[in-house]
Parts: C-alpha cells; structure tokens; sequence
C-alpha cells in the first residue's frame, strides 16, 4: 500500500501528467501535452488541480481536480457541492491505487472546502471508475450527453 499526499504539481509533474496516454477505450481521458498549464491552476479559493504524490518515491501516481476542473460540459455548480475529479497514472491502473487514494481525496475536499455533498461525473463507457464510485458511497442521480459521449453523474453526502 503506498501512502500519498495530495499537494499543488510542480511545473515538470503537470508536463508529465499532461503527456500521459491510457489504453482504448480510456484514451479519452488523455491529457494534451500541449496544454500542462492547466494541470497548474488552483483559484484563491483552492479549487483547481492537485498532485497526488507517493510519499515514499516522490512520485506522482495520480491527480484529483475540485470545482469547475473536475466538472463536465453539461453540468453546472450546485452550492454545497463540490465537483471531484482525477485520475490514476496509466501504468498504475487496476492495481487497486484508486480504491486507495478516493477517501483521501474526499477528505481533502471535506477538510478544505466544507461541502454539503461530492459529486462526480463517468463517462458510462467506464465500468471500473463507476464501481470504485459506488463502492464509496455515491449514487447514480442521472445521465446526460458530455464532451463527445454520454456520461452519468454521480452524488454522495460529504
């Protein structure tokens, strides 16, 4: 089990993370390299993009994003809510990193932004992330059509 902490990336991390390339069908989740900059925008009120780094190699194994970063076109604030989002790096996937790493996440959210509820939105192509979803407590609330697909979201109580 790896212990992590979640903290703003360093410019060198976000070029990283910005270059990183899943497997089909999850390349939709790919970064643009072009763009790295917005893994590097956090707002005054802390809402942006977060590195989450092992602690033990120094390493980035994955990012989370909070408000307007982690929503999806299709999808408005909603006050006491905040939008959760991220990402594990590609060679990581499916060893169990997320289910390790998504209470850690919420708790950061819960300790810095006070919400009422979390929500999330999956492309519903996306089994593994919806199950790791429900597993932590979230409800499928509704589907609607996303950037180039359809997409349900996903709310739990803080």
């Amino acid at each position: 089990m790896c212990t992590a902490l979640i903290r703003p990336f360093r410019r060198d991390e976000a070029v990283a993370v910005a270059a990183w390339k899943y497997e089909p069908p999850f390349d939709f989740y790919d970064g643009d390299p072009e763009r790295p900059e917005e893994y590097l925008s956090i707002d005054d009120d802390g809402y942006g993009c977060y590195a989450v780094v092992d602690i033990t190699t120094d390493e980035v194994i994955g990012f989370c994003g909070f408000g307007q970063t982690a929503r999806v076109s299709g999808q408005e604030p909603v006050d006491g809510t905040v939008d959760v989002g991220g990402g594990v790096r590609p060679d990581l996937i499916s060893e169990g990193i997320a289910t390790r790493l998504l209470p850690m996440i919420l708790e950061f959210a819960r300790e810095r932004f006070a919400p009422e509820h979390f929500r999330t939105a999956v492309a519903t192509f996306n089994e593994r992330s919806t199950r790791l979803c429900l597993s932590a407590g979230f409800e499928v609330v509704r589907r609607f059509d996303g950037p180039g697909r359809e997409f349900q979201e996903l709310t739990r109580r803080a």
